[in-house]
């Protein structure tokens, strides 16, 4: 007489699918970012596997949906395809900007950390502000610093004028005592080489 195994539960296939796509996704995730470049190669990495796992374990399970059970093994890939997959591909794009990757940045600050998106000034006033570049490789360099004021009852001076990528310096503004009372723009370059952002800080003159 011949005892029949019974199949084995859905879940353990959904499951067995889940470990197969997650293996096999930081396997190519390993291998890819030793071998890749930093920008475009790391960003194809983080797109390309969520896109073939996804499709392909649904694919997969259409395919053997005829057969009992077997579906759950391509669902099982379906759901590896988001996470770890899309999961660490969003933040290891998200980390791209960082080195670099998505273009340069200006963020202003107060001296304490916190963020300035405009500041208020009384006629006669000098405050400190800090600016800091952002995006850019500190192996490249350091990022070169000015600020660009078209009025003359306002000045902006940023020390130092060189830093390394990602650090602040210090940037005073004053207006005259015969500054009038309305708003004007600041706008900061950062250059590094042939790359360059710029920001803009809003200053409101106010008696």
């Amino acid at each position: 007489m011949t005892l029949l195994r019974p199949p084995r539960p859905s879940y353990q296939l959904t499951l067995a699918g889940f470990l197969l796509g997650s293996l096999l996704y930081l396997v190519v995730r390993t291998v890819g970012y030793a071998l890749l470049p930093a920008c475009e190669g790391h960003t194809v990495l983080a797109l390309l596997p969520p896109l073939i796992l996804g499709p392909g374990g649904i694919a997969l399970a259409a395919q053997q949906i005829s057969r009992q059970r077997r579906p759950a093994l391509g669902l099982g890939l379906a759901i590896s395809s988001l996470f770890p997959a899309l999961g660490l591909g969003v933040r290891d794009i998200s980390e791209l900007r960082t080195v670099g990757c998505a273009g340069g940045y200006v963020v202003f600050g107060t001296p304490s950390g916190g963020r300035l998106p405009e500041v208020t000034l009384r006629p006669g006033q000098t405050i400190e502000v800090t600016v800091r570049p952002g995006g850019f490789q500190a192996e490249l360099g350091p990022v070169k610093l000015s600020a660009q004021l078209l009025p003359s009852v306002l000045s902006a001076v940023i020390a130092p004028q060189e830093v390394v990528a990602n650090t602040t310096a210090t940037m005073r503004l004053s207006a005259a005592a015969n500054t009038p009372t309305q708003q004007y723009t600041v706008d900061v370059l950062a250059q590094q080489g042939k790359r360059g952002a710029d920001g803009q800080l809003t200053v409101t003159v106010h008696p």
